[in-house]
């Protein structure tokens, strides 16, 4: 708005001023000899010495104002007497002997003509209070309606960019069923028809994914169940243990894939139902670390709250298995709090080992990603974990948030809203 309303008195400025000069430049060439020559007309007609009467005819009959100055006295065709040395005279010449002018007083423009001892005022009554009335507003309307119109016409042209860029950035955020709705014909409308046409290329690729990942993770746990029932049949030595060991290792990973995969489609489902996240939690301590230590910091009183109980037990599981792995020995043991405020349930779960670097937090939730690349045993899993735990949280319409620093250890933050 403000760049039209710039443009508009930019616009009018310059337009007037070419008109003004325009003017001024016909006005000298062809409008003001007639003007002089109608002068000389009216003075003739009037005559010498002027003749009242006869003015007051003209001024009658012509609808202007005459006024007569000369050694008798100053007389005017209305009630307005104006002052020769009141006059600010813009422009001055001479023609045939007499002296011309126009001037302005008091708001009034005069055609003036000095000939000896007489001079002779003409003026077109209340012309400046028309051009100050409501008629002198009627372009500037009419200019600031057009102005109007051409900018709801180019907002409505160009409205389909912000639906363009909410959609992007829906699309961005993980939404990749949306699509925009646009039904233009104009380049716009191509615009949004090829993103639509982009993300369904993307989700059909997605999709194709997940089933080939969820195919393969299904199709290897026959194979592993097998080698598993030969791998017990082995006399007991330390490479059984071992076997059975990475085969475990192999099927942790499978089942945390089926289960992101689930967590990530269109098709998941959580088996919601009201839990007491007090007895939830201290169960799956009890299940899963019971000579681990692990300090707990628990309401007093039952806090009620609609959850997938297999998946929360799931994310508090690799909260704590990862809080475990990254405690040093003679650390504090690992900490988990339960919070309650007024729309939401925050667990925190708390570590003393090493911390991590700023720079690997934004990315410690994405799939596979570790810290260590060297992706040995001792220094984590296959970085999903924390993966996991963010699709469940999401899935509960909840948030996952990382806080760490190198020497201080890490806090890993979940916070669930009241209501779904």
């Amino acid at each position: 708005m403000m760049l039209f309303i710039v443009m508009a008195i930019v616009f009018v400025i310059l337009l007037s001023n070419a008109i003004r000069h325009a003017f001024q430049g016909h006005f000298r060439q062809h409008i003001r000899p007639h003007i002089t020559q109608y002068l000389e007309y009216v003075t003739t007609d009037i005559g010498t010495p002027p003749d009242r009467n006869r003015a007051q005819q003209l001024a009658d009959r012509l609808n202007i104002e005459i006024q007569i100055i000369d050694r008798e006295n100053h007389w005017s065709s209305s009630d307005r007497l104006t002052a020769l040395e009141d006059l600010e005279v813009e422009r001055e010449f001479i023609v045939n002997g007499k002296r011309f002018s126009y001037a302005e007083y008091g708001g009034h423009h005069y055609l003036t003509v000095h000939d000896g001892d007489t001079s002779l005022l003409l003026n077109v009554p209340n012309l400046r209070d028309q051009r100050r009335g409501f008629r002198g507003w009627i372009p500037i309307l009419i200019l600031l309606l057009l102005l109007l119109i051409l900018y709801y016409a180019t907002r409505r042209l160009f409205a389909p960019l912000e639906i363009i860029k909410q959609g992007v950035h829906t699309f961005g955020s993980g939404d990749v069923d949306h699509r925009i709705m646009i039904k233009r014909r104009d380049e716009l409308g191509e615009l949004a028809n090829s993103f639509n046409s982009m993300a369904e290329d993307i989700k059909q690729m997605l999709d194709a994914k997940n089933q080939l990942l969820l195919a393969i993770s299904h199709e290897l746990r026959s194979p592993l169940t097998r080698a598993r029932l030969a791998a017990e049949m082995l006399h007991e030595d330390d490479k059984k243990a071992q076997i059975i060991q990475d085969i475990k290792l192999m099927e942790a990973l499978i089942n945390d894939l089926i289960e992101s995969e689930r967590l990530t489609s269109r098709h998941r489902g959580l088996q919601l139902s009201p839990h007491n996240m007090v007895i939830l939690l201290a169960g799956t301590i009890a299940d899963y670390f019971n000579q681990a230590g692990i300090r707990a910091h628990v309401p007093s009183t039952e806090v009620k709250l609609d959850v997938d109980a297999a998946r929360i037990q799931l994310l508090v599981k690799n909260l704590l298995d990862n809080a475990l792995r990254h405690s040093p020995k003679g650390s504090p043991a690992p900490e988990i709090q339960l919070e309650t405020y007024e729309h939401s349930v925050v667990i925190t779960v708390v570590d003393h080992g090493e911390g991590v670097d700023p720079k690997h937090l934004p990315y410690l939730a994405e799939p596979f990603y570790r810290v260590d690349r060297a992706r040995q045993r001792d220094t984590g899993g296959y970085g999903l974990g924390l993966y996991l735990c963010k699709m469940i949280a999401e899935a509960h319409h909840g948030q996952l948030a990382i806080e760490s620093r190198i020497g201080k250890g890490t806090r890993v933050i979940v916070k669930l809203p009241t209501c779904l």
